[in-house]
Parts: C-alpha cells; sequence; structure tokens
C-alpha cells in the first residue's frame, strides 16, 4: 500500500511551502504556473493511486462478498501503470479467478480500466478529439508528449463515436431552410478513391459586411451508408429540430445522383445548382477567348441560364466550339452539364431565396477535406466510419463500452468502504495532519514568511 492520504497532502503542502519560501527574488507567473502545475499533478496521481489500492483492498477485505459472487485470490500485489490526464499513475491490484473459469483484476474493472489498456479514457478522448484537426502523430506529441503510438492514436479513433449535437426542446417553425450537399474526395488504402459526403443544414446566410455565416448550422457526414439511409438520417434529424409544413427547402449541390435523391425524402425541396460549379463550368467554357470575348459571351451563358433557355445555351456552344474547334470537346461537356441542371440555375432568377443559400464547397473544405485530404494520406473504412461522424460533429466524441464489472453488491459494498476510509482521513476530521507540517524555520520574516507561517499552524475550528 502507497502513502496515506494524510502523507500526501502533507507532502504536498510542505513541496509548496519549501517551494515560495526558498525562493530568491519574485517570481514570474510563467514559473509559478509551471512548477505548481508539475506538483498538483503529482499529487493528483498519487491521491488517485491511493483510491484505487483502496477500492481494492476493501474488496479484498470482504471474503463473504467475495466467496458469494464467486471470486476467490489468485495473485496479490501486481502494479499497473495508467497515462491518465495528470501523469503516469501506478497501482497494485490483486488478481482473482472467478467461478466461470476466468480471471480479472476486480478494481480495474470497477473503475473501467480495459484489460491492457495503458491510456485512460479521458487522455482517450483527448487524443480523438486532437487526431480529428491534426495527424496521429501530433495528437501523440501534444496530448501525451509522444507517450502513445500513432497506431494507438489510431485505435482510440475507432474506439470512440461521434457525440450528435442535442435536440432542442421545441421545433422551430422558419420561412426557409438550406442544405448543402457535397462530398471529399479521400484516397482508401490500396490506392482506391472514394468520396465522404456531408449535408449541411441551416436556415439562411447572415451577413454581416464582408463577413458571412450560416444561421443554425449543423452537419452530417457517414461512410459506407448508402443514399437511401444517409438522406433517411437527414431527415429524421431535420424533422426534430424544425416545422416543415410551411418551410420552404432548398436543395443545393452540384446535382451527382447522390444528391438529387435528397429530394424524394424532402418532397418539397427544390434544388439549386451550386454557385461555384455554375460558375466552373461557365469558365471552362469560355477559357481561351480573349479578355473582352471571353466577358460578353459568358455574360450570354449566364442569361441564357437565368431565362432556362437551354437552346440558346447550346447556340452559344455551338458558336465557342467554332471559335475554339481545339477545345470543342470541353466546350460541349461543360455546355451538357449547364443544360442538364439549368432549371436549378433558373431558380435563382424567379426566386430570390434560393441565393440565400448555396455553401457547398467551404462547408467540405472545412469540415473534411482540412483532415482527410489536405495532404497525401490514405484511409481504411473502419477508420472512416467512425472519423467521418466526427468531423461533422466538431470533433465531440465519447468512448462507448460495456464494462464488465464484479457483482453490483458487492462493488457497492467496496466503494462505500473506501469512501469511508476516505473520510476519516480528510484533513477537517484529522487535526493533526496539517499540524505535521515541517514550520518554517529561515528566511527573511518578509509579509510572505507570515503568510507561509499562517498557513503551516493552521488549526481548524
Amino acid at each position: 500500500m502507497g502513502m496515506s492520504i494524510t502523507q500526501i497532502g502533507t507532502n504536498f503542502i510542505n513541496e509548496m511551502i519549501e517551494y515560495f519560501s526558498s525562493s530568491q527574488g519574485i517570481l514570474s507567473l510563467a514559473e509559478v504556473e509551471r512548477e505548481v502545475t508539475e506538483k498538483v499533478k503529482n499529487c493528483a496521481c498519487d491521491l488517485v493511486s491511493q483510491y484505487l489500492e483502496e477500492v481494492d483492498k476493501q474488496l479484498l477485505a470482504d471474503e463473504s462478498g467475495r466467496r458469494e459472487a464467486g471470486y476467490w485470490v489468485e495473485r496479490r500485489d501486481d502494479e499497473r501503470r495508467v497515462l491518465t490526464g495528470f501523469g503516469e499513475l501506478g497501482y497494485r491490484r490483486t488478481y482473482y479467478a472467478c467461478k466461470d473459469g476466468t480471471y480479472a483484476y476486480l478494481v480495474d474493472q470497477a473503475v473501467g480500466l480495459e484489460g491492457y489498456t495503458r491510456v485512460s479514457e479521458g487522455v482517450s478522448v483527448s487524443l480523438v478529439r486532437t487526431a480529428s484537426q491534426v495527424s496521429y502523430a501530433k495528437s501523440s506529441a501534444y496530448v501525451t508528449a509522444e507517450a502513445v503510438s500513432r497506431q494507438t492514436v489510431m485505435h482510440k479513433v475507432r474506439a470512440c463515436s461521434a457525440v450528435r449535437p442535442p435536440e432542442p426542446p421545441e421545433k422551430r417553425r422558419v420561412r426557409a431552410l438550406h442544405i448543402d450537399a457535397d462530398e471529399a474526395h479521400i484516397t482508401r488504402r490500396g490506392g482506391k478513391k472514394s468520396i465522404v459526403p456531408l449535408i449541411s443544414v441551416y436556415e439562411e446566410i447572415e451577413r454581416n459586411g464582408k463577413r458571412h455565416r450560416c444561421k443554425g448550422i449543423f452537419h452530417i457526414s457517414e461512410y459506407g451508408k448508402t443514399p437511401e439511409e444517409l438522406w433517411e438520417q437527414a431527415l429524421s434529424e431535420v424533422e426534430a429540430r424544425y416545422e416543415l409544413d410551411d418551410a420552404a427547402v432548398y436543395l443545393h449541390g452540384d446535382g451527382a445522383e447522390w444528391i438529387k435523391k435528397g429530394l424524394e425524402w424532402f418532397p418539397n425541396a427544390k434544388f439549386v445548382l451550386d454557385k461555384y460549379h455554375k460558375n466552373k463550368e461557365i469558365t471552362a467554357m469560355t477559357a481561351g477567348l480573349d479578355k473582352l470575348l471571353r466577358k460578353e459571351y459568358q455574360s450570354q451563358i449566364r442569361y441564357a441560364l437565368a431565362q432556362n433557355d437551354s437552346r440558346f445555351l447550346l447556340e452559344l456552344a455551338d458558336s465557342l466550339a467554332a471559335e475554339l474547334p481545339q477545345r470543342e470537346a470541353i466546350i460541349r461537356k461543360a455546355a451538357g452539364y449547364l443544360q442538364n441542371q439549368i432549371e436549378g440555375v433558373a431558380i435563382c432568377a424567379s426566386d430570390p431565396e434560393a441565393n440565400n443559400g448555396g455553401c457547398t464547397e467551404p462547408h467540405v473544405s472545412h469540415v473534411l477535406s482540412s483532415r482527410l485530404s489536405s495532404r497525401p494520406m490514405a484511409w481504411s473504412k473502419e477508420t472512416l466510419v467512425k472519423l467521418a461522424p466526427m468531423l461533422a460533429c466538431g470533433g465531440d466524441v465519447e468512448l462507448r463500452k460495456e464494462r464488465p464489472q464484479p457483482q453490483k453488491i458487492l462493488l457497492v459494498k467496496a466503494k462505500k468502504a473506501a469512501a469511508h476510509t476516505f473520510h476519516n482521513m480528510t484533513f477537517a476530521l484529522n487535526p493533526g495532519a496539517v499540524g505535521a507540517l515541517r514550520p518554517i524555520s529561515a528566511g527573511k520574516r518578509s509579509q510572505l514568511y507570515e503568510t507561509l507561517r499562517d498557513i503551516s499552524t493552521y488549526r481548524p475550528l
């Protein structure tokens, strides 16, 4: 058994007194922050180690309860070390044989520590949250100072689940609702190309000078689901937040088949071609012309699209193909794309509300691409299934696991006994604990000296 709670508290306060009283001159805030943080973390490790050993001690002492539950002592004082948010802690515990022929460390099961993990649940969640923004290596460096491997971080990502934003207490009634749908293009292991879809739902684009913000936005991203499953999830989350009876719904995207599948799940929705893809194809049609002629053709193409005039659009394509025969294939491909999506462009001229949305590319860039495809990397399906929803939720995750526990009665008794032991060790109930502190006998009798002396000689009322 390690130090008692009294000893831990006494040592900590003595260290604090010695640190502040032995300094030469005034300490900077940075120095105090660094040194005190380290001492607090060490003290926390000692306290938690003591708590775990106390729970183990109480489980061991409850012989009748253990026999009734079917646990017998196999081995004692096995050491374990675990990396936590305040450092690496070590403790000793008892190994038990179970009536079903298995073996277990009951204290580990009681506090939710998996059999061979070296990382606590809190550190695991921090690793995953950080890994949703940076690489596995950087996550390990930032959270644990490279104490765990990149592979460990990957396994933690696969063990966690995204936490969806909570549903509001009441559904909102809105005049219009905008849904942006697009995908990030990624590389799977083995070189196979794939996509990760993203659906973004918001009420409108709020403008504040040059800064724009999507009001009430939330994102949905899943890898491996069919378009039907993805849009069913989207409809479920939208209906949980909004009354859609009187709301106009606009679906913004590039016209891909999986995106237009959303029109089947939102029957009143109107498709709007995303402006990025519209401008991209117009540029493809007119590239290679001199500046003035290019500007004139682009103006005519936009007019044809706004008027829903496919015939005029194709005439312009014929004219451009004659002007630039070497680019005919590209011109006709771009014109064909715009013709197929012309209703999704014309709606912006006839319905002003359709212009109050359509941010598919920025959403994909900020939510998915910055992590999944901004640098050369390859992903496994197992990781993408977990990581995509995390990115959509802004890195909010939880570690979900079914943890085996000893018989409930046995566990409750042990925890109550350990808590009672800790309660009897507190300074408030044990006045001699603080009085045992080493008195200050050296140093100039400054105000700091007097203050520290008062702390070291404090007696509770």
